[in-house]
């Protein structure tokens, strides 16, 4: 969250930890005030029990009593004794006072903890940190209190919370103070977030150090959350229970930088104040009632802290000098800016010419000939090229061009050593002895067309190092024309980074669309999946309920049919008989596909078994049928197969198949799938085909496509229940010119295949 991890090198990751194992070093809470944050934060604990365990220590005694006769509580009350203070300021304030009393005098020390020694004269100020954390603390405590949020948090929480916000800082000086000091004149000298700078110098930034030292201490998960969190855009923030606190001390503490209340490097970074209140529920009114008063409570504040007071008066016309000494390097900044306008209105022209001709989507090599392109027209005709590594895995790539962009020769160079590194190359440097000995096919390659002694290189570099080199033979005034070459190599740079990214998003996006169909059609299967499943056992109930009355009825049908003699009243028990029997065939169906039995697979000559299938299926209506078999050579004489649930399925697809609309010609093939081994089995019609309606339900129970009363709908659906239970599966679908085309899949069907399976299972 505060800076990439990734982009820190092993060295650098070695000495942020060496830095929080010295954190960790820092002395912890004493007894007495670990105590009373214990008593203080139990709403069973007694009164007494605080004031005592608070009397038993003298200094921490005093200290509290001053610090209740500077608060809003205590100032209108002659305090002198623990418990009318404890009364006054109550638990929560209690609690805030102490544990800022603790770490106050924790780290009012000369000595640092890290090894380092401190300057005679220091960078960062202790007096003014500790003003900017009172600060933020009262213009927390004083928001809190005049709005909503009073009715979440304690105004207390909110000054403890504004008072240790930025302890990392206080930390990483008090173990790294010169350090910390070059950090501080970096964000001042460039105008950078204190966090930025911080992780440029030392590798680790103040919120993690923070965080770090809060865990260390076992302070509250909410306290912990603010020092590391605070400063982020309250959108980025996760969501806590104590998010608006955590909002409430950024507002407070940008509000107290624009004041110019902060330590050298701390400024303001341009916030938005307005916006900042929106997200938490406050307004402008909140922030200019609580503004007027800051100096004047601060210097208040600073009393009970033993902080160096200063009147309201004194404190503002130190910010305004502050303010002062902001504007001046601000002006300064300018003219220098100014004054450079000149000499790089070239350099932003050729950048801007750069972009104007930019091809949205543009390949690599595209892109690597606009650089060539950009180049000549700076510089002039003369010899380019490139070298070209996508990341460290990739293979190193030499492109060579000519003037007009078009791509002359590519080649692919096997740099030695594990890869060559761009980033340790100066700006416009020769083709020395140590480029060719790392890169040998380079010398060879540029020997055939031009002098090495005039090659240049030229380093591109992006957000993370340099993956480009621009090889060349111009004469350029590397010193003179720095900045222009420092801009144009990282417009270049970022170009070729941006191709790259584009790329690999492409590659991705390829990636991810590929998964997420695979992943709906899973969604897609395991929902049909349950649907089968609470439909299996309404089958299986509706089966067991029908059988009984059934079995009435086809018994006194039978019995009608031999007792009655009138023929009109002998044709209908017949057809009682007949219906009774088909919905005892449909109860069985039933049955089957709620509870198919168990695969039973054994050596089957399958041609055979194919062949009495193809004998026994005909038309139920009379016309031309044209039915044939075909086996590929690769199929054994024997398979280990389930003959009686593979023969009827295959049974149901050919029965359908010979009985579609327009169909005259049916053809069953078997072959070996050449990819995956499984055996296929087709059978494929050149009937009318079927509708989208119908490929989408065709193994719905119940579902049939033929007029009412004519089919039950539950041939298919049976057929996919038996041959699931060999472990295969079913598909339907058109034919590419007519037709439809229905396929068995069986990836078990040899021996051995079917043995493992069980074995897993």
């Amino acid at each position: 969250m505060h800076g990439d991890p990734s982009q820190i090198d092993p060295t650098q990751s070695r000495r942020v930890e060496l830095i929080l194992q010295q954190l960790d070093a820092l002395p912890t809470l004493s007894a007495v005030a670990v105590r009373v944050l214990e008593l203080t934060s139990d709403d069973s604990s007694e009164m007494s029990d605080v004031i005592n365990l608070i009397s038993c220590d003298p200094a921490l005694a005093s200290k509290v009593l001053k610090v209740c006769r500077c608060s809003e509580q205590g100032r209108a009350a002659n305090v002198t004794t623990i418990d009318r203070a404890v009364v006054l300021l109550g638990f929560d304030n209690v609690r805030s006072a102490v544990l800022s009393l603790q770490i106050f005098e924790m780290f009012d020390g000369d000595s640092s903890c890290g090894g380092e020694e401190f300057s005679a004269k220091t960078v960062f100020s202790r007096q003014l940190y500790w003003q900017h954390s009172l600060a933020v603390a009262i213009v927390a405590e004083k928001l809190c209190s005049i709005s909503s949020l009073k009715n979440q948090f304690h105004p207390s929480e909110a000054f403890i919370g504004g008072l240790l916000h930025d302890l990392g800082q206080l930390c990483l000086h008090m173990v790294l103070p010169k350090s910390f000091d070059r950090v501080c004149e970096l964000a001042l000298a460039q105008n950078l977030p204190l966090d930025l700078a911080c992780r440029k110098t030392v590798g680790v930034d103040a919120h993690t150090a923070g965080r770090r030292i809060a865990e260390h201490w076992q302070l509250p998960h909410q306290l912990s959350d603010i020092i590391w969190l605070h400063g982020q855009p309250y959108e980025a923030l996760p969501d806590l229970n104590h998010k608006p606190l955590i909002g409430l001390i950024s507002l407070a503490d940008a509000i107290v930088r624009r004041e110019h209340i902060a330590p050298l490097g701390h400024g303001a970074q341009g916030e938005n104040i307005e916006a900042m209140c929106t997200c938490i529920g406050l307004t402008l009114e909140h922030v200019e009632e609580v503004v007027p008063i800051i100096h004047d409570e601060l210097a208040l504040r600073s009393e009970g802290m033993g902080l160096e007071s200063e009147l309201g008066t004194r404190q503002l016309l130190r910010s305004v000098c502050r303010a002062n000494e902001v504007l001046g390097r601000a002006n300064l900044v300018l003219r220098q800016s100014a004054s450079c306008n000149k000499s790089q209105k070239h350099i932003f022209e050729a950048i801007t010419e750069f972009h104007d001709t930019a091809v949205p989507g543009a390949t690599m090599t595209q892109i690597l000939g606009r650089v060539v392109q950009s180049a000549a027209e700076i510089w002039g005709q003369g010899f380019y090229s490139l070298l070209y590594q996508a990341n460290d895995r990739e293979p190193l790539q030499y492109y060579q061009f000519d003037e007009d962009a078009r791509l002359q020769h590519s080649q692919i160079f096997s740099a030695t050593d594990g890869g060559f590194l761009f980033d340790d190359m100066t700006d416009n440097q020769p083709l020395n002895e140590d480029v060719r000995d790392r890169i040998p096919e380079l010398g060879d390659v540029l020997e055939e067309t031009i002098d090495l002694k005039a090659i240049k290189l030229l380093p591109l570099r992006c957000g993370w190092g340099v993956n480009a080199v621009l090889v060349h033979d111009r004469t350029i005034d590397a010193k003179g024309d720095r900045v222009m070459l420092e801009a144009l190599s990282r417009t270049w740079g970022a170009s070729l980074a941006a191709g790259n990214q584009h790329e690999g998003a492409k590659r991705v996006g390829e990636q991810l669309v590929e998964a997420n169909r695979e992943l709906m059609e899973t969604q897609d299967r395991l929902a049909q999946v349950k649907t089968m499943a609470a439909l299996g056992e309404l089958a299986a109930g509706a089966a067991h309920e029908m059988n009984n009355p059934l079995t009435v009825i086809s018994g006194r049908s039978q019995i009608l049919l031999n007792s009655i003699i009138d023929p009109e009243q002998r044709s209908m028990a017949k057809q009682i008989a007949l219906q009774s029997h088909r919905l005892s065939n449909i109860i069985t169906a039933l049955r089957l596909f709620a509870n198919p039995t168990e695969s039973k697979p054994k050596s089957v000559n399958l041609q055979e078994l194919i062949g009495k299938i193809v004998r026994e299926v005909k038309p139920k209506r009379r016309k031309p049928m044209d039915l044939n078999s075909v086996f590929t050579s690769d199929i054994p004489t024997k398979v280990f197969i389930d003959p009686d649930q593979i023969g009827r399925a295959v049974t149901e697809l050919l029965q359908n198949a010979v009985e579609a609309e327009g169909s005259s010609h049916v053809e069953l093939r078997v072959q070996i799938d050449a990819s995956d081994d499984r055996l296929k089995i087709q059978v494929t019609d050149d009937g009318s085909g079927l509708a989208p309606h119908t490929l989408t339900h065709a193994f719905d129970p119940f579902f049939s496509a033929k007029p009412a009363g004519r089919q039950p709908g539950l041939g298919l659906s049976q057929a996919q229940r038996l041959v699931e239970a060999s472990g295969g599966q079913i598909t339907l679908e058109n034919g590419s010119l007519k037709g439809a085309v229905a396929t068995i899949w069986l990836p078990h069907w040899r021996e051995h295949r079917v043995q493992e399976s069980r074995n897993v299972a």
